[in-house]
């Protein structure tokens, strides 16, 4: 079984070489939080960070990933919702449209963190 750091633990898996990262955190890791939008890298539904850089996971095959990096999803920003980007999100009162959100807040975290 392959492995990956996910949002600080280390989780196995099977999958075949050229799957994307995308479908083996939702469908083997359980991790639904990042959405399946457009398959091309366009729209950002699927954005994790890799190392800290936001990656868009369904254009990442698995077999790029040697099982070392620090993958993060949106599930593990924050377990309550304290990540200042989700906070500001909130504050906001911004309507909650599409898929997209989760991405942008993935890459508005990535920013500052930057």
């Amino acid at each position: 079984m392959a492995k990956l750091n996910v949002n600080g633990r280390v989780r196995e898996f099977e999958a075949e070489p050229d799957t994307p990262l995308l479908w083996v955190l939702r469908e083997q890791l359980q991790l639904t939080g990042t959405k399946y939008g457009c398959g091309i890298a366009q729209c950002g539904a699927c954005t994790v960070h890799i190392d800290g850089v936001p990656v868009r996971s369904c254009v990442r095959p698995v077999s790029t990933l040697s099982g070392k990096e620090k993958i993060v999803t949106i599930e593990g920003l924050s377990k309550n919702g304290s990540d200042p980007v989700q906070k500001a999100r909130t504050r906001s009162d911004r309507p909650q449209f599409g898929f997209c959100q989760r991405g942008m807040i993935i890459d508005g975290a990535a920013l500052i963190e930057a």
